[in-house]
């Protein structure tokens, strides 16, 4: 899907972007954004049905500026937004399509967010399954919007903020909030919080699908959640290609089922034998991707093959219906790209038309969540009778030598283990 790919040849002209939509076709109409959430809390819990209208997808496209490389090649722009909901071909303006929003390189992803995922987010806490996807070719802005910088913060933290702000707001309800982190690379699940976890199976409970064995910590603050993503990119597969020096190797999924899907690849400009083989295994999997999006959208449809790949299998409870799905899609209006960006816009327009209807989990199965909680408070103690034997009596530690910081940490780690351990206790009693 990615390649270098010939255009029309035309003088190169100064070409915004951004166009008025006044006299092009009204776009379609765009279905209301969705809320998303990710698994449930409890592997007890099942779903409740409301009787809710069906839904679509929410589908969105964030195009990028001509990066420096596509301007020295002599790209022009070949894409451009044609209002707030249309996205057009400069060549043949014939070729539109209309999404629920358009964002170009102006856009923050703080207003990325608010438009495509807040309402997700939002939803999660009341207990609506639901997925975040990024979508796009190597180096078109997935990564740079699901993750962001520090100064711009993308999807992921941006939700974290939310979803702690929500917990504030909320004082009469008691939160327990997990998070893990994980990396499909050549078809291999590995645990990004967990070096040690490689190759995990997916299983299958009355819930649908979870991976075993994975590592999930409890959170306390948004700044523990985001150090734990930071730990996760820094085992993350990456690896450099004709298009991106950095680039993503593998798809991560961090609960609540925010994900940065790698970029699809083109064997035949891949001169490396290990790209060669991580371009097959992503494209594998988006093509299934593809697939499954395109049966769902068929009514007639009586086979959806999820188990061909390890992302729709993971992913298959929410693309089946019972969870809501925003779709962002990356792209790059460069006229060097054009039938890739064409080709993810083809996607994004038939991921409109699959409908969902979104269901509030509801906890059925009391004794088995008191069990697991039983279970967690037991470690919880375990583990912080081990930590006492480190911590010097002295609680007012002066930071001066090595010695003295990994005392000050096993403190810090300690507080919060007994703050899990409050929470716990009084969720159970």
């Amino acid at each position: 899907m990615v390649g270098e790919s010939s255009t029309s040849s035309k003088s190169p002209r100064s070409t915004s972007p951004f166009r008025s939509k006044k006299g092009s076709p009204s776009p379609f109409s765009s279905p209301a954004i969705k809320n998303v959430a990710g698994r449930s809390a409890s592997p007890s819990s099942e779903r409740a049905e409301f009787s809710k209208p069906k839904e679509n997808v929410t589908v969105t496209v964030r195009f990028r500026p001509l990066s420096a490389r596509e301007m020295k090649q002599g790209n022009e722009i070949a894409w451009y937004a044609d209002g707030d909901c249309t996205f057009r071909n400069e060549v043949n303006p014939n070729i539109a399509y209309a999404f629920d929003r358009v964002f170009g390189p102006a856009t923050t992803t703080r207003h990325v967010y608010d438009i495509a995922a807040h309402h997700v987010v939002s939803g999660a806490m009341e207990g609506i399954n639901g997925t975040i996807f990024a979508y796009g070719v190597t180096s078109s802005g997935k990564t740079h919007t699901m993750h962001g910088l520090q100064k711009s913060p993308g999807i992921i933290p941006l939700a974290v903020k939310d979803v702690f702000e929500i917990i504030q707001e909320t004082p009469g309800r008691e939160f327990l909030l997990r998070v893990s982190y994980l990396e499909i690379y050549n078809e291999v699940i590995n645990d990004l919080l967990d070096p040690a976890g490689q190759s995990l199976r997916i299983r299958e409970d009355t819930q649908g699908t979870y991976i075993e064995g994975i590592k999930d910590e409890v959170v306390l603050s948004p700044a523990h959640a985001l150090s734990l993503i930071a730990t996760g990119e820094a085992h993350r597969h990456v690896g450099s290609n004709n298009f991106n020096l950095l680039s993503s190797r593998s798809h991560t999924i961090f609960t609540l089922h925010l994900i940065d899907l790698a970029g699809s690849e083109s064997s035949k400009i891949e001169t490396n034998g290990l790209r060669r083989k991580e371009g097959s295994y992503i494209n594998k999997s988006l093509l299934t991707l593809g697939t499954v999006i395109s049966k769902l959208t068929d009514g007639k449809a009586s086979h959806i093959p999820y188990r061909d790949s390890k992302l729709t299998r993971l992913l298959q409870s929410s693309l089946s219906g019972h969870g809501r799905i925003s779709l962002i899609c990356t792209v790059t209006p460069a006229s060097g790209h054009s039938e890739e960006t064409h080709n993810t816009l083809k996607f994004a327009h038939r991921s409109k038309h699959v409908e969902i209807k979104a269901s509030q989990n509801k906890i059925l199965d009391e004794k088995s969540l008191i069990k697991k909680y039983q279970k967690e408070i037991l470690s919880l103690k375990q583990e912080l009778q081990t930590l006492k034997h480190g911590i010097p009596e002295d609680t007012c530690v002066n930071v001066s030598t090595p010695e003295d910081l990994v005392s000050l940490k096993l403190q810090v780690h300690a507080t919060g283990l007994m703050c899990m351990f409050s929470s716990l206790t009084r969720i159970l009693y």
